[in-house]
């Protein structure tokens, strides 16, 4: 179990990385048009503005270093076993669940800015339609990542309370 899971945050990040760098440099060097897809508008016959293009990059990367980190800290946790102590796991939990969360805020500022930034500079934005829900289905990082920070907490207590039993005892 525990290797196909790392199977699939491999897969998935490589994918997202090459998916969302293709997309962003792609338009930059003029290669396909998708950016207006991706937004759900209407195809135009020139591309964004190339800050607005790096801005977007810039982002996306951000955005998905912060999974990285989350499934760095899922990795961990698979690798460590039942044998970790609750320090560990406290801390490979905390990875994850600031991961999960900066990826949350990453994607959400991609959704709620980038849309507008992108038609900086056209004539007429007229039959483009912009949406942004902070409470999609998307929370779910959100709220995993909130949960994931309780438990560690939870657990860098308990890894103190069995550092104390051990020298008490």
């Amino acid at each position: 179990m525990s290797f196909l899971a790392k199977a699939a945050m491999a897969l998935s990040m490589t994918y997202y990385l090459f998916i969302f760098g293709f997309l962003w440099i792609g338009q930059m060097l003029g290669l396909h048009n998708e950016i207006w897809d991706i937004f759900e508008f209407p195809i135009q016959p020139s591309s964004p503005p190339v800050w607005t293009l790096m801005i977007g990059l810039i982002l996306t990367l951000l955005a998905l270093l912060s999974l990285a980190g989350a499934f760095r800290g899922a990795w961990l946790v698979l690798n460590g076993g039942q044998g970790q102590d609750f320090r560990d796991l406290a801390r490979n939990l905390r990875r994850m669940a600031w991961g999960l969360i900066g990826f949350w805020i990453g994607y959400n500022v991609i959704s709620a800015v980038m849309p507008y930034l992108i038609v900086i500079g056209l004539d007429s934005t007229e039959g483009f339609e912009f949406g942004w829900d902070p409470l999609d289905l998307d929370i779910i990082f959100a709220i995993t990542g909130v949960v994931l920070l309780a438990i560690s907490q939870t657990l860098g207590r308990a890894w103190q309370a069995e550092d104390e039993n051990k020298h008490f005892l």
